[in-house]
Order: structure tokens, then sequence, then C-alpha cells
């Protein structure tokens, strides 16, 4: 009880229970997950980006990120972007609910746009529409449904093993090259690190309906708030080793697509795929990738950022 995730846990257990699964709550809460990791990524960003290179990866970077005020009211976006995405886990799916999680990419918009004093631009609205457009397509002809995050313990540690040597892989392509593989190899381990965070979220939230006590005894929590770290980490890495146009929409595409795939891969969980429906799923996705590599081209996000100072600056 004495740390963060478990004393969340208690308190969603208690305040919030969904005895029916109820798409629309399910959309609202996920929305207001977006809208809160969209600004808590761009204030992370303004601080990570003043840090030394020679911090990346290491648990120096976040020792140095907590004494910037900025940083800290980003991570309090985040923790209350994760209450969110909890209480939608709690009865949607990863399909649906991961997916919705893009849109935070438009609501970092208006806010890097304030941080640069620029105006949006018509590149950025267009972009914004065609990920609002993808996802309206994928989830109105996909439907996802509730979740059900039952898979065997034997999936679960294969799927883990997994994660660790994708994760593993990414950090070591990050080291000894340029600034732009760095900050796109983290970014994509960050979005990996955090669909499956999402996943155990999503595990959580059902052993709940079973009791806190039965969840506090199980696994899930403290692999949780592991997870949840090493994506923290790998996340600050990231916006330290570049530009934003680079590792936000890279971490916010990698997110779901992973989390998609743990779902329909160990946890059963399904698309409507009668006719023509798979075609109009995956171009409703690639519509959403569409948006987000307009966004990452260099006249968008991150254009006027600064060089970072040296360290201790």
């Amino acid at each position: 009880m004495s740390t963060p995730v478990p004393m969340a846990i208690h308190f969603l257990h208690h305040r919030f229970r969904f005895p029916d699964f109820d798409v629309t709550g399910v959309l609202v809460f996920s929305l207001l997950a977006a809208a809160s990791y969209g600004l808590g990524a761009v204030l992370q960003h303004q601080a990570a980006g003043r840090e030394s290179e020679e911090l990346s990866m290491k648990a120096g970077l976040l020792v140095q990120l907590v004494k910037r005020p900025m940083w800290m009211v980003g991570n309090l976006l985040d923790f209350v972007g994760f209450f969110f995405q909890f209480l939608a886990l709690r009865r949607g799916s990863l399909a649906l609910v991961e997916p919705v999680l893009v849109l935070s990419l438009v609501f970092a918009l208006p806010v890097a746009a304030a941080l640069e004093h620029r105006r949006v631009t018509l590149v950025e609205i267009g972009s914004a529409g065609a990920m609002a457009l993808g996802l309206g397509v994928f989830l109105a002809v996909g439907r996802p449904g509730a979740g059900s995050p039952h898979a065997k313990p034997l999936a679960w540690l294969l799927l883990t093993v997994g994660v660790a040597v994708g994760l593993g892989v990414l950090t070591l392509v990050a080291r000894g090259g340029s600034k732009r593989r760095a900050a796109l190899a983290l970014a994509a381990g960050a979005g990996g690190a955090f669909g499956y965070v999402a996943a155990l979220s999503e595990r959580a939230g059902h052993q709940l309906d079973f009791g806190f006590w039965h969840t506090l005894a199980s696994w899930t929590p403290y692999v949780l708030i592991l997870a949840a770290i090493v994506a923290l980490l790998m996340t600050q890495s990231a916006f330290q080793a570049g530009e934003l146009r680079l590792s936000l929409p890279t971490l916010t595409l990698a997110q779901p697509l992973v989390a998609i795939a743990i779902g329909l891969a160990f946890f059963g969980e399904h698309l409507h795929t009668r006719g023509l429906r798979p075609v109009a799923e995956v171009a409703g996705i690639a519509l959403m990738a569409t948006g987000v590599v307009l966004l990452a081209r260099p006249s968008v996000i991150g254009v006027h950022e600064e060089p970072a100072p040296p360290a201790g600056a």
C-alpha cells in the first residue's frame, strides 16, 4: 500500500465501478486520457530537451528532471491520463481504447504552438482531421467491444520476454548513432512499453472485479510499476535525444499498434472481419498513420526548438 499504483488501484476500485459495458463512457475516458497525455508530453519534452545527451537511458536523467517544475507538471498530467486510461480499460478493450490515444498528438498541437510562439498551421489542422477520420472509420467498422485479458500464465511470460527483448534491441540501436535514430528508436521502444503497460492496466482493472486484495496479491500491479518506470525512462530519453516531431509521433503510433496486437493475439479480442471490413479497418489505421507522419514533418512539430544547453545550465 506504500506505492502509488496499488493506492491508485484501491481508490479506483471503490470510486469507479462499471457493471455494464458502456462504449460512450469508455470513449469519454479515452479522450480525457489522450488530452492529458498530449499536454503532458509537450511539457516533458520542453524539460527533457535541456538535459545532457550523456544521461540518456540512465536513472540520472530522471533525477535531473525531477528538479524541473515543468517536467513535474507534465508527469502529473501523465498520471491523470493513466487514471482515465485505467478507467476506460476496466470495461473497454485495448483495440477500442488505445487507438483513441492517438489523438493525444492532436491535443499536443496547440500547446506546442503556443510554447513556440506560432500559430497552428493548415498542415497541422489537416493532419489532425486525417487522424480523427481514420480513427472514426476504424472504430465504426471494427466495432471493438469489451476487454477480456484472460491470457494464460505462459502467454504472459512469453509476452513479457518478447517485450523485454524488443526494448533491449531498440535501446542498442539508439546508442552510438545519430540523434534522429536515437529519438526514433527510443520513442518506438517507449510506445511498445506503454502498449504493454496498457495490457497490464486492463488486466488489473478486470482483477478488481474479484476484489482489491485479490489484485494486490497477484503479480500484476508490481510488474505494472516496473514496466511504467521503464516506459517513463525510455520516453524521457527519446524526448531528450531529439526533436518532438520525431519522438512524439513515433511513440503515439507505436503504443496503440502494440496494444492492439497484444489484445488480438493474447486476450482473444476481436474486430469485425466480415466482407470488406478488414480493408476499411486497415484504411482507417493507414489514415491515422498518415496524419501522424504529416505531423512529423520538419515544418510542423518541433521546428523552432533551440539546441539543448550543456548539463547544469
